[in-house]
């Protein structure tokens, strides 16, 4: 998922509620695939629009094409499988439906070229491409396997690297700027209370969790890709203090 933003300075987000275009599958090492940030950060009712997180308008909100088709299922019996229970299911829908599609692209030999880099899918292909595009954009995604791809290769696709740096927002940092904005104690909650918690975080996931436990967890997921980061003077190496105040 793209967004647009003006010129302004960075801000830190205004509320909890965040949104991405993928997360971790469960399992110890997370490979984030098909918009799942989307659902856990709706599981733990951290979801909201993507617009609101960057003090944005919701039109400048972009998704792929094929985003509402793979993320929800038409069933609602499937869908509440999926999500874990029906208040997700309705976080997840009225989210998609405040997004638009991303504008076709015009640059087709980088869309081409990106999709012969291995590790970066077709999905990831079109929102780096559409970001070279898009004025100002920020990237939203918990695929960190495609922004590892992406930074090894930076001589050759320099112009997504330039357009993204700074500007990628991804399933931990979500987390951490909530930490920053809301304190540990209402995300301890909301992760506790998550029908489906996620899998990277279950062996930290405890009623007697600490913040430093939480946060050196999340971080550590973002380090090969923190120079893409954005908001990271607040969430990359800070002290958990400094995140909670």
């Amino acid at each position: 998922m793209l967004a647009g933003r003006d010129d302004r300075p960075p801000q830190p987000p205004l509320s909890t509620r965040f949104a991405t275009t993928a997360a971790s599958r469960a399992g110890p090492s997370p490979n984030c695939k098909n918009g799942q940030s989307r659902v856990k950060l709706a599981q733990c009712d951290l979801l909201g629009s993507f617009a609101e997180l960057l003090g944005e308008p919701a039109e400048k909100v972009f998704i792929t094409p094929t985003a509402k088709y793979q993320l929800l299922p038409k069933k609602k019996s499937k869908a509440i499988d999926k999500f874990g229970d029906e208040a997700t299911v309705r976080r997840v829908r009225d989210f998609l439906e405040s997004t638009k599609e991303i504008p076709g692209i015009k640059d087709e030999g980088l869309l081409t070229l990106l999709h012969r880099i291995d590790k970066i899918d077709s999905g990831e292909a079109l929102l780096f491409a559409a970001a070279v595009e898009l004025p100002n954009p920020i990237l939203a995604t918990g695929d960190r396997n495609a922004l590892r791809a992406l930074l090894a290769q930076e001589a050759l696709l320099a112009r997504v690297v330039e357009a993204l740096r700074d500007n990628v927002v991804t399933f931990e940092s979500a987390l951490l700027l909530a930490l920053h904005r809301n304190g540990f104690a209402s995300v301890k909650q909301k992760l506790l209370d998550s029908p489906k918690p996620d899998g990277m975080l279950r062996l930290v996931l405890k009623p007697d969790m600490h913040e430093s436990n939480l946060c050196e967890c999340l971080r550590s997921y973002l380090r090969e890709v923190d120079s893409l980061l954005r908001f990271r003077e607040l969430i990359v190496g800070g002290s958990e203090s400094s995140l909670s105040q």
